[in-house]
């Protein structure tokens, strides 16, 4: 389970730590070899939850990115971000599940003659090590683009009037772009540092001892400092500060930027016309001011609603997906804890240590698929794209069932009907 092997420490390729490092406990445990009860329990864990909820949550993202791009679509930067989310959800419940259900397969598959034997054999010599760091890349990345979006959402509620102008798509793009950079270059290291391709005997990518086993300060920097307070904490807290500081600027101001009715369309008039009269365009001249129609003003009182509605309705859910990644995330807080613990302690992690750390697996992958839930659950995309399909199914069913020498329509007939039909629509007559 645990072992302190100091002599390894210091023949490791010149990587000789401290001291101090000399003087903790080295554990190297895997359920596969050292405790196989733990080994056949993860592997009905992800076999019976895993698995559904990856399928689900693909099922749910691919549902909610097909109504993202229905019609109205939306031209801001939230468009991008959202796009974004669901993607790496995607992304991330299909390279996460296949780090934990294709080891288990290819265990079993070790003979020419059995079925999987071919990609197993690519997965043991090319895969095994760098899919799960490719995995703990792209949970990074889903984390700070969560954080991302909240802090883009605080803007829009603080600065309504400067994000209006301001926020494009191509801003979105390039705060995005340089999240990827980071990440890439934050990431990198698990590649380079800690793996290497070997050619002989056989094309093989092997790891580096000093770097993944064997305790040096490479991995106590990176991965018991770096690596927790740069994936876990900071996206999280600046979700948390974020989140707490929109809900504020909306308690704050209760108008929202739209509450108002203000007669913005009066304006100090240029044209020098200071008696009374019609001017162009329906507007009201009188005494050297313009105004304009009363009918303009209830115009824009009922786009200023709709917008008001529609901000509302993403800020609630954008809040949502933010709090409940919060929720589902917490176990990788007390995972962070529970490793400094076992640092300082210079102990070695027991079986419900590995179980909660699954545990949090599960949940972040449930979290991947809630995100979805909640971006179709709080817009009307869904409900309209549902309607659509409903109505064009029993108009091939209709169509399909009627007789085969039905009478042709006239195009009186059709007329009449055509107006029917948008009278119900838009209520312009009683039926």
């Amino acid at each position: 389970m645990g072992v302190s092997d100091s002599s390894r420490n210091n023949s490791a390729g010149g990587q000789a730590p401290g001291s101090w490092l000399n003087s903790l406990v080295l554990c190297w445990h895997e359920p596969r070899v050292h405790d196989y009860d733990l080994y056949y329990l993860l592997n009905r864990i992800n076999i019976f939850v895993m698995l559904p909820i990856c399928l689900v949550g693909l099922l749910v993202n691919g549902t909610a990115l097909i109504c993202l791009y229905r019609p109205p679509k939306i031209t801001s930067g939230v468009f991008v971000y959202l796009k974004a989310l669901l993607i790496l959800d995607m992304v991330q419940l299909l390279v996460t599940t296949l780090t934990y259900i294709v080891p288990p397969v290819c265990d079993h598959s070790h003979n020419k003659t059995d079925l999987f034997y071919p990609p197993c054999f690519l997965f043991w010599r090319f895969l095994e090590l760098p899919l799960p760091r490719l995995a703990t890349s792209v949970n990074t990345m889903h984390s700070w683009t969560i954080a991302a979006l909240s802090a883009h959402r605080y803007w829009k509620i603080a600065r309504p009037v400067v994000s209006r102008f301001n926020d494009t798509l191509g801003r979105a793009r390039c705060v995005l772009l340089l999240l990827v950079v980071g990440v890439i270059a934050f990431r990198l290291p698990l590649f380079i540092v800690e793996l290497r391709f070997v050619s002989q005997p056989m094309p093989k990518i092997k790891r580096y001892t000093w770097a993944t086993i064997e305790m040096s300060w490479y991995r106590f920097v990176y991965h018991s400092i770096l690596d927790p307070l740069l994936a876990h904490v900071a996206p999280l807290l600046m979700m948390s500060v974020f989140s707490l500081l929109t809900l504020l600027e909306i308690c704050r101001s209760r108008d929202f930027g739209y509450h108002k009715l203000k007669i913005d369309s009066i304006i100090n008039g240029k044209n020098g016309n200071a008696g009374g009269g019609d001017g162009q365009n329906g507007v009201l001249v009188t005494n050297g001011m313009e105004f304009a129609p009363l009918s303009a003003c209830f115009k824009r009182r009922r786009s200023n609603g709709a917008r008001q509605k529609q901000e509302i309705r993403a800020t609630v859910s954008i809040v949502l997906i933010v709090v409940l990644h919060l929720a589902l995330h917490s176990i990788d807080l007390l995972s962070v804890v529970r490793k400094w613990d076992l640092l300082i302690s210079s102990v070695c992690a027991v079986r419900a240590d590995y179980l909660i750390r699954h545990v949090g697996i599960i949940l972040s992958l449930v979290s991947a698929s809630i995100n979805a839930f909640v971006f179709i659950a709080f817009t009307n995309r869904l409900k309209s794209y549902v309607e659509m399909l409903i109505r064009k199914t029993s108009r091939n069913l209709s169509s399909s069932s009627d007789p085969a020498h039905s009478p042709r329509v006239t195009t009186l007939e059709a007329t009449c009907l055509f107006d029917v039909e948008e009278a119900r629509k838009y209520n312009d007559t009683p039926l």
